[in-house]
């Protein structure tokens, strides 16, 4: 790892954990923190995350080989507008945000052409975190992206160099780089992230403040509460809703197809087919909760590299679509002839 000084804007669980694995290596890099909140980068600096704090963004950055923007993503463009002008020449730049499209396009248009940006976004691997949140830098640990699948989104027109890079980065934290297109993350996101979202905001319309409420509201508890915690930080969710609108506008048709059938059910007696949907539904939730405890990929004890494409393999896809598989395949066709 060439990296020599990395800046790390923004604390939270994440960029800590990651600040903590680099000063793991046997030759740390000199990390600068910067965090709107001065508390949380102290803290982090008294954790031993950061070796020395800022309190300008664009200071934090000067001489970095390495900026790492791990901020909400409702502020994410005004702090690509702050620090562009404090970035090196040639040093690499990404972020942690779980939403890539938007970022991506702030990039390309905000910081200088001189620097290298690709979008980052570790998934941690549930074997190790388990279901439950992690929050607050309490959590951070270098261990903690130790297996995890660190997603990258590359721009068009990107150098094997900075690929290898990036991807070097991911493995010192022990981590496996992953590069996807960046369509296709924000599609998957929409389904897991922009979905749960729009249903707590559903279900509180459809309770909160309408007639019976008052009375509804002495009985609701867990359940209710569990059901309705995305509505947390709604500005910051509402912003990553509508700026994915285009792939949860998808996600939500099937919903709805769904949530209308569910009625129909009901609306004909059927309570046969409702019990069967119910049954499916549950071993399906069932399904995914053992893959998550048994890893990433599911059907084996811990995460392993063989579920990974090389990272020529992953490049590749990018760049060709199906085209390499395609030409395996026909390769593997010919040997056996």
């Amino acid at each position: 790892m060439d990296f020599k000084r990395v800046a790390i804007i923004g604390t939270d669980c994440i960029s800590a954990s990651i600040a903590l694995g680099l000063k793991a290596q046997k030759r740390p890099p000199e990390i600068t923190g910067y965090d709107a909140d001065p508390v949380a980068a102290d803290l982090a600096r008294a954790e031993g995350a950061f070796d020395r704090v800022e309190r300008r963004p664009g200071r934090a950055c000067q001489d970095a080989d390495l900026v790492i923007v791990s901020v909400p993503l409702t502020s994410m463009r005004e702090v690509f507008t702050v620090i562009a002008p404090h970035l090196q020449p040639g040093c690499l730049v990404t972020d942690t945000a779980r939403l890539k499209t938007p970022v991506m396009r702030w990039a390309e248009e905000l910081l200088p052409e001189s620097v290298f940006f690709m979008g980052g976004h570790p998934v941690l691997n549930p074997t190790i975190v388990g279901i439950e949140p992690l929050e607050g830098l309490e959590a951070a640990s270098a261990d903690l992206l130790r297996e995890a699948l660190y997603c990258f989104t590359t721009p068009v027109r990107t150098s094997s160099a900075v690929i290898d890079a990036f991807a070097e980065l991911a493995q010192v934290l022990e981590a496996y780089p992953f590069f996807i297109d960046v369509t296709e993350h924000d599609g998957l996101q929409a389904g897991v992230e922009g979905l749960p979202d729009l249903l707590a905001i559903a279900l509180l319309r459809a309770t909160v403040d309408t007639p019976g409420w008052q009375e509804m509201r002495k009985f609701a508890g867990y359940r209710f509460a569990a059901a309705t915690e995305a509505a947390e930080d709604a500005h910051e969710r509402h912003t990553a809703v509508f700026l994915n609108r285009e792939n949860i506008l998808r996600r939500l048709d099937a919903l709805l197809r769904e949530l209308v059938r569910l009625r129909d059910l009901l609306a004909s007696d059927d309570a046969e087919a409702l019990e069967e949907a119910f049954t499916v539904a549950t071993e399906g939730r069932d399904h995914w909760i053992e893959e998550r405890r048994q890893g990433l990929w599911g059907g084996e004890r811990a995460v392993s590299m063989e579920h990974v494409p090389t990272i020529g393999e992953q490049v590749g896809r990018l760049l060709f679509g199906d085209i390499t598989s395609r030409l395996r395949e026909r390769q593997d066709r010919s040997r056996r002839k």
